[in-house]
């Protein structure tokens, strides 16, 4: 995949095809995002019991050896029967629950927005923002306003409803302030944070020039040296590294040796074109870009947004005809050379001025608010305890070998921990090493949670029917569709996938059942819109 690409893949809208009919359910991200946010939110203060978070172990069952915190930073702990039911609040929220191949990422992002709540408040109180009481009392009233009228949209049926209670309108309206009253600490904090974000958003003044260069675009060729396809060139001396000291915490020896040694060739790269060497030609036979090793480098035209801030700054910062010096970014190490630049205005730009600087300007504030979020974040002194949630800070930075030790830890000192599990089964999957991956999957799906994971028996059974073990590989296959009944959306793709794959193994029974199945959804899908005119979230 390109270096375009992958800046794509978490912001490219989630879509489902159903019937003729196209529903957008937003980006990934977004999803993720808002949701944790909603959950975060609604738990931020609830009490919870000393059983409750996960499973507790049966008697005579072994012993769950969990840290009692989670992470910490600085003087703030982040208790684990906190965090538990947090999650567990989260998982409730998905339609049929959170399956557990969706458990590791998701557990990692509600650490990831525990911590940055905290920092943000942390943040507000050092730039000395107050909510006065007058201004928590006038949010009050508009919350309860706002919740009456959601409650009742139709006046008649408010009229019904004060009548049946004998109530007044005043007193009823008071009931509701009341409950909001419950919270107003959590109000108050929520408050204070969206005056922190004003705050750092309306900094951000634009003018006409500023936003004109947002239309800039350029032209360049880029040659991209990754540590992997080095590892993967020179197996031999990377393992011989793994018993050198580690020089970063989270990156073996082999990982460095690795970077080192694509950073060296991308030197050597950059030396060869000062002495004369032809771009395209070097981009061409030593790019680990697929996308565009093949035209010699090209990316063709593009703007500031579409690729990692890194690459932006280096090549804006060119003039046409001018080499950068060997640049770092997420994938690997880089050497661009920019061939143009124009400004792309759109044709109304006049016409519609103001239009476009609104929406630059928004733009240009998102990227201020999203840049301070990022920095508190990078400068705090986070501790993570947890060893699985220390595996997805890894594996989230690409250090894949040093997760494996720690998932591995997660998984003997809680044997009921099954997304670490998965975590596990899936690095596996990903190095090639299919018998291990089966093997941790076998162990999801004889405890009770995992056998009742569609996902997790489809997954396994591709890895078996992979391993030319059919009868094993159609036992899990029919297990996942059995698991997979209810009409709900997270089944559509499962079902799909097992309707090709049976098509694939001539199974014209399998094919038979599973396009029933997709029939049927349709047709639910296409009766709720007669009756109700709107897609459901499930049928039952």
């Amino acid at each position: 995949m390109s270096i375009i690409g992958l800046r794509k893949v978490f912001s490219k809208p989630i879509s489902i095809r159903i019937g003729g009919r196209t529903l957008r359910l937003g980006t990934p991200l977004t999803l993720i995002f808002w949701t944790i946010v909603f959950i975060f939110i609604a738990g931020a203060y609830a009490g919870f019991g000393l059983n409750r978070g996960r499973p507790q172990a049966p008697r005579g069952q072994p012993e769950r050896k969990i840290t009692p915190v989670v992470a910490q930073l600085d003087g703030y702990r982040i208790d684990r029967r906190d965090f538990e039911l947090r999650f567990e609040r989260l998982a409730k929220q998905q339609p049929g629950g959170m399956d557990i191949p969706q458990q590791p990422f998701a557990r990692y992002q509600l650490l990831e927005s525990i911590i940055e709540h905290h920092l943000l408040v942390e943040a507000a109180k050092a730039e000395g923002i107050r909510v006065s009481r007058a201004e928590t009392e006038q949010r009050i009233a508009e919350l309860a306003d706002s919740s009456i009228n959601n409650q009742f949209p139709d006046q008649k049926m408010l009229r019904t409803y004060l009548e049946r209670k004998g109530i007044s309108y005043q007193d009823y309206h008071d009931q509701v302030r009341k409950a909001l009253e419950a919270n107003r600490d959590q109000l108050k904090e929520s408050m204070r944070l969206e005056k922190l974000e004003t705050t750092i958003r309306s900094q951000v003044q634009l003018t006409e020039e500023t936003v004109k260069d947002a239309y800039r675009q350029i032209k360049a060729r880029h040659i991209l040296i990754t540590p992997q396809q080095i590892a993967k060139e020179t197996p031999g001396e990377n393992e011989s590294a793994q018993s050198e000291q580690q020089e970063s915490p989270g990156t073996t020896a082999a990982d460095q040796t690795a970077k080192q040694q694509a950073r060296q060739k991308a030197n050597e790269l950059l030396d060869n074109i000062r002495q004369g060497a032809d771009f395209a030609e070097l981009a061409r036979k030593h790019s680990d870009d697929p996308g565009s090793a093949e035209k010699g480098g090209d990316l063709g035209w593009f703007g500031r947004r579409q690729m990692v801030k890194e690459f932006t700054d280096s090549a804006f910062a060119l003039q046409p005809g001018e080499v950068s010096d060997v640049v770092e970014t997420p994938f690997g190490f880089h050497i661009i050379k920019v061939e143009g630049k124009r400004i792309e205005l759109p044709e109304d730009f006049e016409e519609n001025k103001q239009r476009y600087i609104s929406e630059q300007q928004s733009y240009r504030a998102d990227e201020a608010w999203n840049e301070y979020r990022r920095n508190l974040r990078e400068q705090a002194n986070v501790d993570i305890h947890d060893p699985e949630l220390q595996a997805m800070a890894m594996r989230m930075e690409g250090h894949q070998q040093q997760a494996l030790p720690l998932l591995i830890e997660a998984t003997e000192n809680d044997p009921y921990n099954l997304s670490a599990k998965y975590t596990l089964a899936s690095i596996h999957r990903e190095q090639g090493d299919v018998t291990q991956a089966i093997e941790y999957l076998h162990q999801i799906v004889e405890q009770q949670e995992g056998a009742a994971s569609a996902q997790v028996h489809l997954e396994l059974g591709k890895l078996l029917h992979k391993q030319d073990k059919q009868e094993e590989a159609l036992q899990q296959f029919a297990s996942a569709s059995d698991w997979a009944t209810a009409f709900q959306y997270q089944n559509f793709p499962i079902h799909s996938e097992l309707k090709r794959i049976y098509e694939e193994m001539e199974h014209t029974e399998g094919t038979k059942q599973e396009q029933q199945w997709l029939d049927e959804f349709q047709q639910a899908q296409a009766e709720s819109v007669r009756t109700t005119g709107s897609y459901p979230t499930a049928v039952p």
